[in-house]
């Protein structure tokens, strides 16, 4: 055996460990950016304009997905101590770090899979969704784990480049802890920033926004707070912008509109309602409707809440027998 291979070897020995601790981080940070933190970054406005948030979060999510690995091969590297190790061991060290982080993925979002269908699966659904993509779609999933594992290595090489060009130990492990600390604000920055960006153009109106589908995310609550009262909360609203402010919500019981004191009494029904201007389209307002018309003698009073889009468009958000 060439002499360089048996150094690499021996090296790549005392490597493993760090690489396989680099590539459980770099694969734990995979799942929690591109699953937990994409859908908190975006699940909450992607409806006001679906195209340009879900290419802006797609784009993050590369973006993210590059840099954790970058980390993962950093880390790998960082995690060592200055003697012995070359530049072709650390390089090593670091793809063994990538494939690590890929497989924790890959493991994760299989298995997750499974348990989304709503029931508790047993060992062999689980292993049947970890097998069979593998089974069946082998070649492209190896070269997109092998790029993945590159990107690992690219972030070592750079590491141990930098490292051995350090005019010493200590100067090459604060140059080390640079890199690592400098990728990490990066991830923090590209977390934060886009969904920041997008918030701060849609109250400033500088994004078309699609009024009928942001209102969807409109929630209410009903109650019975008494056998003779039926009271309404509303628990989450969307921008000021996509709602018609000027029109409370419209409820119907039983088919009838009784949104407001004047559609009570005009509605034939033995129904008031506190307070008298209706169900307030503001994120926490309340109102209660009272009286035999609404009386829980055992037959049931249906409910329903209508929005107002600023667009004249109108969608109900509640639809409730009680």
């Amino acid at each position: 055996m060439p002499p360089d291979r048996h150094t690499t070897l021996q090296n790549l020995k005392h490597f493993l460990p760090a690489s396989l601790f680099a590539g459980l981080v770099g694969g734990g940070l995979l799942v929690v950016l591109l699953t937990y933190v994409h859908k908190w970054c975006w699940g909450g406005i992607a409806c006001y304009n679906h195209r340009l948030f879900t290419g802006i979060g797609t784009f993050q999510s590369l973006v993210l997905c590059i840099l954790s690995l970058l980390l993962a091969g950093m880390l790998s590297v960082v995690l060592q101590r200055e003697g012995g190790a070359n530049r072709n061991s650390a390089v090593l060290a670091g793809g063994i770090a990538g494939c690590a982080a890929v497989l924790i993925n890959y493991l994760h979002s299989q298995i997750t899979s499974v348990f989304r269908h709503g029931y508790a699966p047993d060992v062999s659904d689980v292993l049947s969704a970890i097998c069979f993509p593998l089974a069946n779609y082998a070649l492209p999933l190896l070269a997109i784990s092998l790029s993945m594992a590159a990107l690992a290595a690219l972030g070592a090489f750079v590491v141990s480049f930098f490292r051995e060009r350090a005019a010493g130990p200590n100067d090459g492990a604060a140059a080390s802890r640079l890199f690592l600390y400098s990728a990490a604000a990066v991830i923090l920055v590209a977390v934060v920033l886009p969904p920041l960006a997008a918030h701060a153009m849609l109250g400033a109106g500088m994004v078309d926004m699609s009024p009928s589908m942001a209102m969807i995310m409109t929630t209410v609550f009903a109650e019975r707070t008494a056998p003779d009262t039926i009271a309404i909360t509303v628990r989450e609203v969307p921008l000021a912008s996509v709602l018609d402010h000027g029109a409370p919500f419209s409820v119907f019981m039983n088919g009838v509109d009784v949104s407001d004191a004047s559609a009570c009494a005009a509605s034939g029904l033995d129904v008031t309602v506190d307070p008298p201007e209706g169900l307030s389209v503001v994120e926490g307002s309340q109102a209660a409707w009272t009286g035999t018309g609404v009386l829980n003698n055992g037959t049931p009073v249906d409910v329903a809440v209508m929005v107002h889009g600023v667009d004249g468009s109108d969608i109900i958000v509640l639809n409730l027998m009680m």
